[in-house]
């Protein structure tokens, strides 16, 4: 009885000095909970180890301008101070973090707020467009009003017929700001040397308008308007019975007075001339392209 007893102090005695011992031992090591932090800017970061687009601490950053800006505008230097101020707002469009003219936030400025002189006919195709699809805007500074001060033209370049089509002509007073006329998808706009505008729509009702700058109204005008209805004959490649149309607009959309094709030709020589030239300027581009 008493040897079991020895030996049971014996091996508590052992426990005890080992536990002792591992205690003393730790004493001397960093605890697994605490950490040692080092300031990144005292470390040298090996130039392999930087991710792309990511710098270390001592490399300058960017001017936010330089950072921020990715279009510009091409502002010639004749450029009057009104237009100025619209390609600058083109400019704000194309670097806005949200292009989607849809987007309800957008269309308020568009409509009512910082962008209003824009038009969102250029902004739609503006807001995905690429470098490398080709320069297709452009502008061109002429005086269409006959008041000395020139209408700032914004054309649209096709890469598949190759040639210009004025989208927006942007006319200014003092009396009356910035007015803007611009075509919607559904007509084609022409620019003719006499400074009339004629608007022709698509559809199998094609309807011809045509615009004057009149003074005292400090816009454009339509001064006349007529159309021509048919039947596509796959046959000739051409339209059959077409009907021919002028007066007013009626509830249906339609000119309500039929003329005959002698009235239609005689109206629209009255306008029709030569289409008017222009010097035409990239509208847009990207400045890092510009840079490489």
């Amino acid at each position: 009885m008493k040897r079991t007893i020895f030996f049971i102090m014996a091996l508590i005695c052992t426990v005890y000095f080992s536990a002792c011992a591992n205690v003393e031992q730790n004493k001397n090591r960093m605890p697994e909970s605490e950490h040692l932090f080092v300031p990144v800017s005292s470390l040298e970061i090996p130039e392999q180890s930087v991710s792309e687009g990511i710098q270390p601490e001592r490399t300058k950053p960017d001017t936010p301008s330089e950072k921020q800006t990715r279009w510009r505008a091409n502002k010639c230097a004749d450029l009057p101070q009104p237009y100025v101020e619209v390609l600058n707002h083109y400019e704000e469009f194309m670097n806005a973090d949200n292009r989607d003219i849809n987007d309800e936030s957008v269309q308020e400025k568009l409509w009512d707020g910082e962008w209003k002189d824009l038009c969102d006919e250029v902004c739609m195709p503006l807001s995905s467009w690429r470098p490398e699809k080709g320069d297709h805007f452009f502008y061109a500074l002429k005086d269409l009003t006959g008041d000395g001060f020139p209408e700032m033209i914004i054309a649209y370049w096709s890469n598949i017929d190759y040639k210009y089509t004025p989208k927006v002509v942007y006319t200014y007073s003092e009396e009356n700001g910035i007015v803007m006329e611009y075509a919607t998808s559904y007509f084609t706009m022409t620019i003719y040397d006499n400074n009339v505008i004629e608007y022709v729509s698509g559809g199998m009702y094609s309807s011809t308008t045509y615009l004057q700058f009149q003074e005292d109204a400090g816009c454009w005008v339509a001064v006349d308007t007529i159309a021509n209805s048919g039947t596509w004959d796959s046959a000739t490649n051409s339209m059959v019975d077409v009907e021919y149309y002028g007066g007013e607009w009626d509830e249906r959309g339609l000119l309500d007075t039929q003329i005959s094709e002698e009235e239609y030709q005689q109206i629209r020589q009255k306008y029709v001339t030569t289409p008017m030239t222009f010097e035409w300027i990239p509208l847009v581009y990207h400045a890092s392209s510009a840079n490489s």
